[in-house]
Formats: C-alpha cells, structure tokens, sequence
C-alpha cells in the first residue's frame, strides 16, 4: 500500500469516526470549501454537511463498513469507496479527495441505496 492509500484511508476512517461523534469541526477542516454530498436525502454543499455532521440524530452513523477500496487517480486525487450499513439500510458510499495546498480534502460525496432483498424479488 502505498502512502496516498494510506492517508486516504486515514481520512476515511477519521470522517467515520467525526461522524459517530456528531464532530462538525473535524469535517469543517476536512472538506474542501466547494465541498458537495449527494444523498438519498439530497445535494448539499459544505455548510450543510458540516450542520448535519455536527448533529447527534444525524442518519448517517454506519453501523458496519464493507468491501473498502482506494483508487489512486494522480499524486494529488484519489476515491475511496464502500458499502455502508445504516440499520437496515445498505448503501455504496464513494468519496473523492484532492490535495489542496498540501492537504488531503474531501471533494465529492456520494451514498448509493443497494436495493432490500424485497426490491430484488419484486416483493
């Protein structure tokens, strides 16, 4: 593994962790100022996210992580996807990161619903 790899999955594993403690100031300095998630709940941009983050009833503390890859794209870019479970709820969750004057910022957001087993049987 290499060392963008490595750092990567550090900020990863630090938003799962900001996230589980409702810390909105990990992700203030985390996110880059033209930051965008796009979720099952809608598109927001850095001030929302860091509102939502920040708050204890927030809908996105997983509760088990799966199947964690990281794509190095260039020295200065790079994508880290996984499955996520919220409850009863799974999703695909891809995160992009770039350097920005020498810092690692999260970029780009996105959750991805996986279909129940109900949707997949047409029940």
């Amino acid at each position: 593994m290499n060392d963008v790899e490595k750092d990567l999955l550090a900020l990863k594993d630090g938003a799962l962790e900001a996230t589980r403690k409702a810390d909105g100031a990990f992700y203030e300095s985390y996110l880059a100022e033209d930051a965008v998630a796009v979720v099952p709940y809608g598109v927001f941009d850095k001030k929302t996210i860091v509102e939502q983050m920040s708050s204890a009833g927030s809908p996105f503390k997983s509760s088990a992580i799966e199947d964690t890859k990281v794509t190095v794209l260039t020295p200065e870019s790079g994508l880290v996807t996984y499955r996520a479970h919220y409850g009863d709820k799974v999703v695909f969750v891809t995160t992009v990161y770039a350097k920005q004057q020498g810092r690692w910022k999260g970029v780009f957001y996105q959750q991805t619903p996986l279909p129940t087993a109900s949707q997949h049987t047409g029940r």
